[in-house]
């Protein structure tokens, strides 16, 4: 036979294929049925174990492992079909953002945090700043702000791990997201500081490390930038200290640039989230994060991979963290097995909790997940700059 040939049977064989698969959709949806009828869970985990040996038994030898690979997605597909039968789920209702609202904001006039505050709510925010991460969350948590702004992640560094830790210990939720450039320069009281030490935050710090390890000098990590920046204006004797911060805040704290772009990537941005102690959904949302823990065997995020494939979602990030102390203390009891759950996954996915069939599904990872809570339905203002 030739090419054409081949593939003409290979066309007749998918369509064999195809008209199967229907036929064996068809039959799932009898089953979802009887089981809604007699109240039973859609995983019958003895039930799929039985028909992938029996499939590996009967497969050719050379095809064992992908006859087990194909019925097992044939199987993860039959679930997900079953499931949004199966789960009933209340709509949301949509909510606007707090007029006029009060911000709290890490750091001091001048930080990167705070102009992304100011993007967000304007020039007029009304922003109230506080020392640390955590007295943001209080402060929201308390309600002595309506939002919080902090950081979460950074393109050269990576997470920021106050602000997970945080997600991850209090009720809060993620109510807008966006991106700003972070372009880092060296300042001082004077342009003929002799620098021998460099203070700012520990993720400036990191962002610029491969310029600090050419210059030799000393670091020391202080809570923000801002802080870094107002320190060095205000110290009477250190001259020969220099901060790292943005070419606004040294302006603003009346330092000289000593060298400008000094971060180790060009393209240096820093991602920063609005907090509330409400999960807000707009009708505009865009973006949904949840955290969950998955078993660590075999096929379990290929698992939950094909839930989000079946319901046409786009993942946009996937992270798997240490699952934090606090976290596996309140799920001692249902995880015997401490070595097999020794981390969670925080994902980032296109949706809407307003759309019916996003909501099924996340109310199907609550059911299957011995952890799991969704940290947020927001606007990604990053898909409007194309950042």
């Amino acid at each position: 036979m030739n090419l054409e040939e081949i593939r003409k049977e290979i066309d007749e064989t998918d369509d064999r294929l195809l008209k199967l698969f229907s036929e064996r959709m068809e039959l799932c949806e009898n089953v979802a049925e009887y089981k809604a009828k007699n109240g039973m869970a859609v995983f019958q985990g003895a039930r799929e174990k039985q028909v992938l040996e029996t499939i590996e038994k009967k497969s050719h030898p050379k095809l064992r492992a992908a006859s087990k690979l194909l019925f097992s997605q044939i199987m993860e597909i039959s679930k997900c079909l079953q499931t949004e039968r199966l789960t009933e789920y209340q709509s949301v209702k949509s909510a606007s953002l707090a007029e006029n609202p009060v911000i709290a904001c890490p750091g001091i006039k001048g930080s990167y945090t705070e102009e992304a505050c100011l993007r967000v709510f304007g020039s007029e925010a009304r922003i109230i700043y506080l020392d640390t991460f955590d007295e943001v969350f209080n402060a929201v948590e308390r309600g002595e702000a309506d939002y919080g702004t902090v950081p979460i992640e950074n393109s050269t560094a990576g997470g920021v791990e106050d602000t997970y830790d945080l997600l991850g210990k209090r009720d809060m939720y993620i109510v807008r997201r966006l991106s700003i450039p972070v372009n880092h320069v060296l300042a001082a009281k004077t342009r003929d500081c002799a620098v021998k030490k460099v203070v700012s935050h520990e993720q400036a710090l990191h962002q610029c490390r491969n310029f600090l390890k050419e210059t030799g000098c000393d670091t020391e990590a202080v809570p923000n930038t801002s802080l870094a920046a107002r320190g060095v204006s205000l110290s009477d004797n250190d001259t020969d200290t220099a901060c790292i911060c943005s070419e606004h805040c040294a302006e603003l704290y009346g330092l000289t640039v000593l060298k400008k772009n000094i971060a180790d990537i060009s393209e240096n941005f820093t991602r920063f989230i609005v907090i509330s102690d409400k999960l807000n959904v707009e009708e505009n949302a865009n973006t949904i994060s949840v955290c969950l823990s998955l078993p660590h065997v075999t096929g379990s995020l290929y698992r939950l991979l094909t839930k989000f494939s079946y319901c046409g979602l786009n993942l946009t990030k996937i992270e798997s963290r240490p699952m934090p102390p606090h976290i596996k203390k309140q799920t001692a009891s249902l995880m015997p097995d401490r070595e097999n759950f020794d981390f969670i996954f925080y994902l980032d996915f296109e949706g809407s909790l307003l759309d019916p069939s996003v909501g099924k599904l996340l109310k199907s990872l609550e059911k299957e997940c011995v952890y799991y809570r969704v940290l947020g339905n927001y606007k990604d203002l990053d898909k409007e700059t194309g950042l």
